[in-house]
Formats: structure tokens, C-alpha cells, sequence
């Protein structure tokens, strides 16, 4: 089960830090609201947060709590603001996004805790 939780973490760190850069670095180029720019940093954040966890995972491991709940903020407020500041959907789209965002998140930082105790 350890081996698996782990697995499915560096996933999903190594998909959210691909896409936090890349599209992040792409959307500074038409950015142009308020809203927008807010959602880029954020996305550029979990990108770099996303990285940065996956090298704790190999040199850091007490470091990888802290940047897996900065990861999680980051990745649930630019999910929350996308749909809204991007997709030009209601505010409740966003809760929404940004709610499922959270709760996947969330169980992605609870299952570290509950893999790197074992």
C-alpha cells in the first residue's frame, strides 16, 4: 500500500509541476486582468511547489509536509479562479472546482502523512 500511496503522489506531482510551468509560463503572455495574473502566479506556484516536493521526496523527506500544504493551497485557489477569470463561468463553478480541488488535495497531503509514518 506504501509503495502504491507513493506512487500515485509523484503522479500527481509530476502532472501538476508539468502543467503549473509550462502552461503557467504560456499564460503570463495573456494575462491581462487582475484575476488572471492572480491565477497565473498561483498556477506557477504549484508548478514550482509541485518540484520542489518531488525533490524533498528524495533529499528532504521532513521538508515535504510544508511544501504539500503550500502545493494544495496553490492548486485549489488558481482551480477555484480559473473557470471564473479564464473560462468567463460563474462564481459558483469556481467554488465548485476549487472545493473538489481541496478535497483531492487534502487527501493527497493526508496520504504523505499517513505513508511516511509506516
Amino acid at each position: 500500500m506504501r509503495v502504491l500511496g507513493l506512487g500515485v503522489l509523484v503522479l500527481l506531482l509530476l502532472a501538476t509541476g508539468y502543467n503549473g510551468l509550462v502552461e503557467g509560463v504560456s499564460a503570463t503572455h495573456y494575462a491581462d486582468t487582475g484575476g488572471m495574473q492572480v491565477a497565473t502566479v498561483t498556477q506557477l506556484l504549484y508548478g514550482v511547489l509541485s518540484v520542489a516536493a518531488l525533490l524533498a521526496l528524495g533529499f528532504r523527506r521532513r521538508r515535504v509536509h510544508g511544501l504539500l500544504v503550500g502545493w494544495a493551497i496553490a492548486l485549489t485557489a488558481t482551480m477555484a479562479l480559473a473557470p471564473v477569470v479564464y473560462g468567463g463561468q460563474s462564481l459558483w463553478k469556481g467554488v465548485l472546482a476549487g472545493s473538489v480541488t481541496a478535497l483531492i488535495a487534502g487527501l493527497a497531503v493526508r496520504g504523505w502523512k499517513l505513508v511516511s509514518r509506516s
